[in-house]
């Protein structure tokens, strides 16, 4: 084992422990069941991390309401989600109990209709599917210098997109970056998601505080769908003020399909 293990304490409290051992060690540590003391862990044996942290309720209740806000989002949006929770991300091949769990995790769309037919089928099919087809979204609260090389690792499990928020046990304010993932490229900084057609992160920090008020279901998804309906209305009347420079190029007649949200 490395001698180089340090202890973070992130902005909303949380305790975060990282170690650095060889690809071996790390392989051989997977036995251990550390999610009995940690709430989310992180074995990495590519790069020789073990990562363990104990979330703190601020963080957890955060995770909690980003979850929400993406499944009514999805579910306004009349689009198909599924979400994973902190389920353990790994490619096939990689040792077994090393991956990455996430604070939440979703497929959307073609990718969570997909995984829903195979889930259908058994449990074992539905794992063999997470392996090899990355989340569309992941959710990471909390960030720290110690999670920078997570950016990394969910590129090269396919994910899609990251949505980072920071949040503070002494405020309410809350700060989200979307990034695009790709496997071999740096990540690329979002003005709006593309998973969740044009959500942007601005209407994420709007969304948090009335669904952590919200009393039931019903209010939470009023309070997200509201804010989702107003970004759809707001970028149809930008289409329609500035339409794209190939619009006057058509040919009278021509057959075309507008973009909807």
């Amino acid at each position: 084992m490395d001698d180089s293990a340090t202890m973070h304490v992130g902005p909303l409290g949380s305790t975060i422990h990282v170690l650095r051992a060889d690809a071996g060690t790390v392989a051989e540590l997977a036995a251990v069941d550390w999610n009995r003391h940690f709430g989310r862990v992180w074995l990495d044996p590519v790069r020789g991390l073990i990562t363990l942290m104990a979330p703190s309720f601020p963080h957890d209740d955060l995770a909690e309401i980003c979850g929400d806000i993406v499944n009514i989002a999805a579910s306004t949006l009349r689009r198909t989600s599924k979400a994973l929770r902190s389920t353990r991300l790994r490619r096939r091949g990689d040792p077994p109990g090393t991956g990455v769990e996430p604070d939440c995790a979703f497929y959307v769309g073609e990718r969570a209709e997909r995984f829903l037919a195979v889930l259908a089928e058994d449990y074992a099919a539905a794992e063999a599917f997470i392996e090899r087809t990355g989340p569309d979204l992941v959710v990471e609260v909390e960030i720290t210098s110690a999670d920078e090389a997570k950016v990394e690792r969910y590129a090269e499990l396919g994910v899609r997109e990251l949505w980072r928020l920071r949040g503070r046990r002494d405020s309410r304010d809350v700060e989200v970056d979307f990034l695009a993932l790709a496997p071999d490229r740096p990540p690329r900084v979002l003005d709006a998601s593309e998973v969740l057609a044009g959500l942007t992160p601005a209407d994420v920090c709007e969304a948090v505080e009335p669904v952590r008020r919200s009393r039931n279901l019903p209010e939470r998804m009023e309070a997200v769908a509201r804010i989702v309906r107003r970004r759809r209305q707001t970028t149809a009347r930008v289409r329609e003020e500035d339409p794209p420079p190939y619009a006057a190029s058509r040919s009278p007649g021509e057959n075309t399909t507008p973009e909807t949200l």
